[in-house]
């Protein structure tokens, strides 16, 4: 893996500690995110699936704040999402965001309208798949791709499915978010996700 990744998950782990530190990594984003919000048409009525949320959930903090949206906000590092869910307690959002240590890339448990996977998750094309698979037709997918100098450091989307839209991002690592729509029939999708009543490993597992 390369090291940027890393430093990047290392530097969001310190910041998720204080409220401060917090607002300051997450700032430079919110562009991204209002980018990403009208692209997708994102509102109060959707589910919004997270995919590599971090130690620091900004995609999950303003999609909540800025779209009202319902985010499910899942990262494959246990410790990572322990933090995440702590970042959301000290915002108060606990009721609209649940943060859940799970595979972006693994079948998901809960319906979803809409999702957003992360610069740094992987295998995209496999993230892709799942979905077009277990969503609703007309579920909406954006995925964040590396900008040229970067794109040896972060897992590639090669897919010969075009996509809808896309918009450009004001990022030195990723410089698009590209849409991509489920246009298939409809298929068997699990019930609503339900945290009084799912697998606790599902949940995000507490940091120490």
């Amino acid at each position: 893996m390369s090291w940027i990744p890393m430093a990047v998950a290392a530097w969001e782990k310190m910041s998720s500690s204080s409220k401060i530190l917090t607002w300051l990594y997450s700032r430079p984003y919110r562009q991204v995110i209002e980018n990403e919000i009208t692209l997708a048409k994102l509102g109060k009525d959707d589910v919004v699936l997270n995919i590599g949320c971090g130690a620091v959930p900004f995609t999950a903090l303003y999609i909540a704040k800025l779209a009202g949206s319902r985010v499910y906000a899942l990262d494959i590092d246990p410790c990572a999402a322990g933090y995440a869910e702590k970042c959301v307690k000290k915002a108060g959002l606990e009721d609209r965001i649940t943060v859940m240590h799970a595979d972006g890339a693994q079948d998901f448990r809960h319906n979803f309208t809409a999702s957003i996977v992360a610069l740094q998750a992987a295998p995209k094309n496999r993230i892709l798949e799942v979905m077009q698979k277990k969503s609703r037709p007309g579920a909406r997918f954006i995925f964040r791709l590396a900008s040229s100098p970067y794109k040896d450091h972060y897992d590639c989307l090669q897919t010969k499915i075009r996509p809808e839209a896309e918009t450009f991002q004001p990022m030195r690592t990723f410089d698009r978010s590209v849409l991509y729509q489920n246009k298939g029939p409809a298929v068997s999708v699990h019930p609503a996700f339900n945290p009084a009543t799912a697998d606790p490993s599902l949940l995000a597992t507490k940091a120490a």
